[in-house]
């Protein structure tokens, strides 16, 4: 495989992790917003406040992104470098490890805690952190996730094509081999095939004036003694 192929995959898969780690920290930002103010609080404000409010909810959503981004940096390589190497691109680890990091910032920030402050230990915050960690592990699979690890048939491409005399000439062996088996014979075999066959039609009672010497035969006296010595 050639040098500028590994440097564009490389550059390729760390696009694709940026944008699903991005992404995945937008939702999550937006989700962690939509906690504290959630959406029915916002529909019951008056309409002409619906742009201002929609405004402030963005500008949230982008700090507490920055925020969990920054928390969840590490993790998020983490995790991407197994799913890349091993070509993990099942949902269900993306959620899993996504609420991971979730109830891993959820533990961090219960253990900053100062004694006789508001705690974080209650069902609702429980609840917030693990649909944050839920959708942040969807959206990076959505971006990112599902497309994990190197793409198929990489192997046939690293191999390049098969040189044309390095293929076993197989098919050629085969080939000559049915030319020598169905050749039809040439005419001298043909000549040699059919000249005893037809010798045997045309010549096999051969006449007497091409062989006398054929019809010769030995004949013995049928006269008897007397006869022989009066035409002696």
């Amino acid at each position: 495989m050639g040098t500028g192929i590994v440097v564009r995959r490389f550059l390729s898969t760390l696009a694709r992790v940026l944008f699903g780690f991005v992404l995945a920290s937008l939702a999550a930002g937006l989700v962690t917003v939509l906690f504290v103010t959630t959406p029915v609080e916002v529909l019951n404000e008056p309409f002409e406040r619906l742009p201002k409010t929609a405004s402030e909810t963005f500008d949230l959503a982008l700090l507490a992104a920055t925020h969990l981004g920054i928390f969840a940096s590490v993790f998020v390589i983490i995790v991407a470098l197994l799913s890349e190497v091993f070509s993990v691109r099942s949902l269900t680890f993306y959620l899993f490890a996504g609420i991971a990091i979730a109830m891993l910032g959820f533990t961090a920030q219960f253990q900053s805690e100062v004694a006789g402050q508001p705690t974080i230990l209650n069902n609702y915050a429980i609840k917030a952190f693990l649909t944050i960690g839920f959708f942040g592990g969807f959206f990076y699979w959505l971006a990112a996730g599902q497309f994990a690890g190197r793409p198929y048939g990489w192997r046939e491409a690293a191999a390049g094509p098969v040189p044309a005399e390095a293929q076993p000439p197989a098919r050629e062996a085969e080939s000559d081999a049915e030319v020598v088996i169905t050749r039809p014979p040439i005419q001298i075999e043909q000549a040699r095939i059919r000249k005893p066959f037809l010798q045997r039609l045309k010549f096999s009672r051969p006449s007497a004036t091409q062989d006398p010497a054929a019809d010769t035969v030995t004949r013995e006296p049928t006269g008897t003694p007397d006869d022989t010595s009066r035409n002696a």
